[in-house]
């Protein structure tokens, strides 16, 4: 099989060859702190180099005119971003640190702290026009037509929805639960603002998609919400954004990155195809075997995890055989580094890991 129709396949839950492998190593994350020529390559000739099978992004990209009634500033000053939006309810303030040693940020201050900025923050999700530029349509179906001569699946996609947005990056863990307790009412609004707003986005953005795989970016966790927090909250606005990629003949996919255990039945219930960084203990906290009979109608991309890939070569491919071993069927499974594959790992023992799990029997 070529790697598209394998990646295909699997997603369907039809027979293939052998499991598709994919390792999250084409990313800065990684690779800066590899030497040559690993530290310089293109993304998709290391994964080529690595034997893995392509996915590989293709966003088309969507522009937005921003609601006239909020000003919005962002500005530098040596690792720390702040960013500014004022509205007719306040002024809301974000600051974030870069940290260069894993290419990411990290916030300092979240932007909601009080009940006058929940009101505040329906202004940012009021009133937004979203667009597809033609020429930025005309770039993504040409990148499109490339990566299938190269034999590579796509995707592009969107943050998180609602609740977990407010939860990662506008109120923090702590602060959001309270603001829930204490202002119920106001925070549903908000939600239903930001949903509509997403909603908004999606019907501008699907037209135009051409890549394979939509992924909705949820880094969903019971660590940061309960089960009827996520059936209550989150599954209604999941359901709308799956079903509405559907509608577009598009490959709706969960990226999912925490411990899900307690919402696997949930999430079965979900329209998405596929659950991508599907990720076992410690760091997550389920796996292969409970996802195949948990949560059956789904793809599942992942079956490691960080820590295990600290661990030898051999204790990576033995852990990996014995999930398999458990599970009830081997369809829909794409196994994967589930997260970002970790510095420390060698491009010489990725690729004995991937030979390894490339040798193994559906």
């Amino acid at each position: 099989m070529t790697s598209r129709e394998r990646i295909l396949a699997t997603f369907r839950g039809d027979p293939v060859d052998r499991y598709p492998v994919w390792l999250k190593m084409g990313n800065p994350t990684w690779q800066k702190t590899q030497p040559e020529p690993y530290r310089s390559m293109a993304p998709d000739a290391l994964l080529t180099a690595c034997g893995c099978d392509l996915f590989m992004g293709c966003g088309g990209g969507v522009d937005v005119k921003k609601n006239p009634r909020v000003k919005y500033t962002r500005t530098t000053e040596g690792d720390i971003i702040r960013e500014t939006w004022e509205t007719p309810d306040g002024t809301l303030v974000k600051l974030e640190q870069k940290d260069l040693a894993s290419n990411t940020t990290h916030p300092v201050k979240h932007p909601v702290e009080t009940k006058q900025d929940l009101a505040a923050l329906r202004w940012l999700y009021r009133d937004n026009h979203y667009y597809v530029k033609p020429e930025a349509a005309a770039a993504a179906k040409a990148r499109q037509a490339e990566w299938v001569k190269k034999d590579a699946i796509t995707m592009s996609g969107v943050g998180p929805s609602p609740l977990q947005e407010i939860i990662e990056q506008l109120a923090g863990l702590e602060n959001a639960i309270y603001l829930l307790m204490d202002h119920p009412d106001l925070v549903r609004e908000v939600l239903d603002v930001m949903h509509q707003d997403r909603m908004q986005m999606l019907r501008a953005m699907l037209p135009y998609e051409v890549a394979d795989t939509f992924w909705m970016t949820e880094n969903t966790s019971t660590t940061l919400v309960s089960p009827d927090m996520f059936e209550e909250f989150m599954m209604p606005h999941l359901k709308d954004y799956g079903n509405l990629i559907l509608q577009h003949n598009i490959i709706p996919v969960h990226h999912m990155c925490g411990k899900l255990n307690g919402l696997l039945e949930l999430i079965d219930q979900l329209p998405a195809m596929v659950n991508e960084a599907y990720t076992s203990s410690p760091v997550g906290d389920a796996s292969l075997a409970e996802g195949r009979r948990r949560m059956p109608s789904k793809a599942l991309i992942g079956g490691t995890n960080a820590a295990l890939w600290l661990a030898p070569a051999e204790t990576i491919v033995e852990e990996v055989r014995k999930d398999l071993a458990a599970c009830p069927d081997h369809r829909k499974i794409f196994l994967s580094s589930a997260g970002v594959l970790p510095p420390a790992v060698s491009f010489e023992k990725a690729k004995t890991v991937v030979e390894a799990f490339k040798s193994f029997t559906p």
